[in-house]
């Protein structure tokens, strides 16, 4: 673990020109390939779609009815990315992927702005294949915006806290405002606690200092602009949906954080849990990392961890748990790792073998989740080379620091190019689409699915989906006007005069932000066990008077 090797890497321009092609290019790779993502990312691209067919980009739609779960930002850059590169799902998730190499760049830029390059680099490549990030950054969700207009407003305080130049300040203030537009406005909390917190710790608890840093980035200017910029859609739909806005905005903010039951001391170790499996390959660096900045008194760590540690303590306390309410502490954590690797060298024994067993067993699984792959999902065996490529860097280089890295990204390339067109083979939704809208163009006549509903199939129908409608009900409806429905086979078999336009296995496990168990529904279909999956026929059956 030599430091010198290390510097010559980062100082290596082609090595850091080809990991950077790399990671960029794993993360546009493929991601037109996959059908519309279920149930989340179905919302905002269906709420997008909708917003360009009423030309009415205040009002949030889904299936043709009031969707006001979250602020409009996410639903926004989705809609102008439609403007641009038209309906698809390639316009769907390049403002998710460009939102995610944003964050990266600001990671760079906090490192660079509290240490130096080099550090600055190695955050980057750390945040950009933390297991968490990177599987947000593939599908039209809020969390990696967030992230961007999160990390951008920290990066925009401290930089001008540093540099004492209050323009940065000012800036700061209206990401923040773009930041409460992305998810609401328990982020003027979050994000407030976390400055209030770094400048008290800053100032040693010395509160004149405290009051007069306090009073240079002018909280009376600067409140009052995040506030109108993030609040202006609130008022907005206040006015448009009254109560039934307000209802909906206490449900999603102050009854998940304080209105639902404790889970008990376990629930107090949520995040830690999150965060190992979340942050890998990392992730046990990060708890070395905070243990020797603790122990240390690292001054210098100060902002990151003031950072990771306030979202920690926020979000365990608050009792609503979700997985990706962490991922906006991830740029800190990628800076905690950094200094750790590019600055720090074990001095004892004990010391030497924590330090390399956190960066050995990330690798360990990496490489074995790549041979795994290869086997489960029958990729042709020269596949195999990826899984001892991380070995093969080790011994050109001999730097075990960025061999999680390294790892990570090669299990992700093998992620993108192989796996997920296999995934695909079974996710027929744009086909349905297309069986519909060729056979059926009237939009007037919506669409009927039996007994289940899947999320994105408003997306793909261009039209009205009612779902869970009961067998009965289907029966009904086909004598009495045009059906057009997705329904089982023992029923379309009731319905005379039905024309079949698609037929298929859809999955039925619910959501597919599952994704472990999504796979495992794949891999047993790929040898002919279906029961992950059940069979439906599209039918549409004209009505003549």
């Amino acid at each position: 673990m030599s430091q010198e090797n290390l510097e010559k890497l980062l100082n290596n321009k082609w090595f850091v020109s080809l990991f950077l092609f790399f990671t960029v290019f794993v993360y546009f790779w493929n991601i037109w390939l996959n059908d519309i993502w279920i149930p989340n990312e179905a919302f905002y691209a269906e709420a997008a779609r909708e917003m360009l067919e009423k030309k009415d980009f205040l009002d949030i739609f889904y299936n043709y009815e009031p969707r006001l779960n979250k602020p409009p930002m996410t639903y926004w850059l989705v809609a102008i990315s439609y403007l641009i590169f038209g309906i698809n799902e390639f316009a769907t998730r390049l403002p998710i992927v460009l939102t995610a190499l944003g964050s990266n760049i600001l990671v760079y830029l906090i490192g660079k702005e509290l240490f130096d390059r080099k550090i600055g680099i190695v955050a980057a490549a750390v945040m950009a294949f933390s297991f968490q990030f990177i599987i947000n950054s593939r599908y039209a969700s809020p969390e990696v915006p967030l992230t961007f207009f999160f990390t951008l407003t920290l990066y925009l305080f401290i930089a001008g806290y540093k540099r004492r130049k209050f323009l940065y300040i000012l800036f700061s203030y209206i990401a923040l405002g773009f930041t409460i537009l992305t998810k609401g406005y328990p982020y003027l909390i979050i994000i407030g606690a976390i400055v209030i917190i770094y400048l008290l710790f800053e100032n040693s608890f010395r509160l004149r200092a405290f009051f007069t840093n306090l009073k240079f980035i002018h909280l009376e200017i600067g409140l009052p602009i995040a506030i109108v910029i993030g609040f202006s859609w609130y008022v907005y739909a206040y006015m448009k949906f009254g109560q039934e806005f307000i209802q909906i905005t206490l449900e999603e903010t102050i009854k998940r954080a304080i209105g639902k039951k404790s889970g008990g001391i376990s629930s107090l170790f949520f995040y830690f849990v999150v965060i190992l499996w979340g942050f890998l390959p990392y992730s046990l660096m990060v708890y070395y990392g905070v243990f020797r900045a603790i122990k240390d008194r690292t001054k210098e760590l100060m902002f990151p961890m003031v950072w990771l540690l306030t979202m920690l303590a926020i979000f365990t306390i608050a009792k609503g748990k979700i997985p990706v309410y962490i991922i906006q502490a991830h740029g800190a954590m990628s800076i905690i790792v950094a200094y750790y690797l590019v600055r720090y060298s074990p001095k004892n024994q004990i010391d030497k073998v924590f330090y390399g067993v956190s960066l050995l067993i990330p690798v360990i699984i990496a490489v074995a989740a790549i041979a795994g792959m290869v086997y489960l999902f029958r990729l042709d065996y020269m596949y195999y080379i990826a899984a001892i490529f991380p070995v093969l860097y080790l011994v050109r280089y001999r730097e075990i620091r960025l061999l999680p890295f390294i790892s990570m990204l090669v299990l992700f390339y093998m992620f993108v190019v192989s796996v997920l067109p296999i995934v695909e083979k079974f996710r027929p939704y744009d086909r349905i689409g297309i069986a519909i809208n060729d056979n059926v163009p009237e939009k007037n006549i919506p669409l009927y699915i039996e007994n289940r509903f899947w999320h994105n199939l408003p997306f793909y129908a261009r039209r009205k989906v009612y779902r869970d409608i009961p067998t009965a009900q289907i029966i009904k409806l086909s004598e009495k006007k045009p059906l057009l429905a997705l329904v089982k086979p023992e029923t379309y078999r009731k319905i005379n005069g039905a024309m079949v336009l698609w037929n298929g296995y859809l999955y039925k496990k619910g959501s597919e932000s599952r994704f472990a168990i999504l796979l495992k529904y794949v891999f047993k279909a790929l040898h002919g066990d279906f029961s992950g999956f059940e069979k439906r026929y599209l039918i549409y059956k004209r009505w003549e008077r």
